[in-house]
């Protein structure tokens, strides 16, 4: 089933088959032409769903109906047809998907950083500009338990104490 968060019904993330699409159906023509889209003259004239206010309110009787056409074509196919008639709409990504699009790489959101033993990793730059730095990440995360002894020690624990934690497998 579609995500029932959003607040504009058709609007929101639905099902397809092959993922999930996000339309932004929120003036009536739109609902018309996705109605269009879809093949499902009939509900623009259903009385649940006629009106955006009573599109809102019958969501979830909503949502399958839209599901059952969006689920026999994959996401590409519907995001294609609606944007061709004005609706806005685009493919969910998944996480490795969304972190490999061009506009990623563009910005260099995702900097290579060499880590002593074991080499290369990607990690998030700043993708804010910033007057007086380089916005550039240039040293790798710290490693597990790196810098506890340093924020320990400012806590106001000492060597011997310390040393206790680590022989105890605390730190």
């Amino acid at each position: 089933m579609g995500n029932d968060n959003f607040t504009a019904a058709p609007s929101g993330t639905f099902k397809t088959q092959d993922g999930y699409i996000n339309i932004a159906a929120n003036k009536q023509e739109q609902w018309e032409s996705v109605c269009d889209v879809l093949e499902v003259p009939e509900l623009k004239t259903d009385p649940r769903f006629q009106e955006r206010d009573t599109r809102k309110k019958n969501r979830k009787e909503l949502t399958p109906l839209l599901e059952a056409r969006l689920t026999q074509r994959p996401t590409l196919h519907w995001v294609d047809a609606l944007n061709a008639k004005d609706v806005p709409s685009g493919a969910i990504l998944g996480l490795e998907q969304a972190l490999r699009q061009p506009q990623i790489k563009h910005r260099g959101v995702l900097q290579n950083i060499d880590v002593p033993g074991i080499g290369g990793i990607e990690v998030f730059g700043l993708t804010a500009l910033f007057n007086k730095t380089s916005g550039e990440v240039a040293t790798p995360p710290p490693t597990l338990g790196e810098h506890n002894a340093e924020i320990l020690g400012r806590l106001g624990y000492d060597e011997a104490q310390l040393k206790e934690l680590k022989t105890k497998a605390v730190i």
